[in-house]
């Protein structure tokens, strides 16, 4: 959605166009995607236009902006989040393990496999922000979404085998600490001063799924190599 001083813009895939209509057109000018981008509505237009650095990525961004004359700002502050007064609390669900009958492999062998592809081309660091990556890495699942059984969090591994996992503290449970033992599971609103004390390091993170605000405090002090996250292949 773009939100502009006179006109409000919202952009969906084809099949919620109706919908959309329905439930947002007197808000809204809908516009269908991917035939209808904010580049062509925007086209020649000079503005300045906010966005969540923490929820966009680079490409992303230069996807829906490209050949317009606007100038993106990222806005550390969500304004949404300050205007949603009766915003419902969900309730914290715990992250679970999933049994070891139900899984290919253990989360051990994984990361040795994705250690390996690090050390073959000499990456320090491995920062994955997709979550069903991590879900699938470490053979967690979480109640994040409704329909999707995936953790919100995110994972910092090295070439030694060195985890840290950053979510919700009180998502964690017993189980949890005990079969990932080795793993460091780190309070997620520590993120960015974790990843601000990291300096000298080559990086791997995925252009499609690392946000701005990540990507531009890793590489104020650190090497980034931007790859297509190899645990999707």
């Amino acid at each position: 959605a773009i939100i502009l001083k006179r006109k409000n813009y919202l952009f969906v895939d084809g099949r919620y166009t109706v919908q959309a209509g329905m439930q947002s057109g007197k808000k809204f000018d809908i516009k269908t995607i991917p035939k209808q981008l904010p580049s062509k509505v925007l086209k020649n237009r000079k503005l300045m236009i906010g966005f969540d650095p923490k929820l966009h990525t680079e490409s992303m961004l230069s996807r829906l902006f490209t050949k317009t004359k606007c100038k993106l700002v990222p806005v550390k502050i969500n304004l949404i989040d300050r205007i949603w007064k009766n915003r419902k609390d969900n309730k914290v669900k715990k992250f679970f393990l999933l049994n070891k009958k139900n899984v290919g492999q253990d989360y051990k062998s994984k990361i040795a496999k994705l250690s390996k592809i690090l050390n073959n081309n000499k990456i320090d660091l491995h920062f994955i922000t997709a979550p069903e990556n991590i879900a699938w890495l470490l053979n967690i699942r979480g109640y994040d979404s409704k329909f999707a059984p995936i953790p919100n969090s995110y994972l910092l591994m090295d070439r030694k085998n060195n985890l840290s996992f950053f979510c919700n503290l009180s998502k964690i449970n017993q189980n949890i600490k005990k079969n990932l033992k080795k793993v460091s599971i780190i309070d997620i609103k520590y993120i960015e001063h974790f990843l601000l004390k990291i300096k000298d390091k080559k990086i791997q993170i995925d252009k499609n799924t690392c946000s701005v605000l990540f990507k531009n405090i890793l590489k104020k002090n650190n090497k980034i190599i931007e790859i297509h996250d190899p645990i999707y292949s």
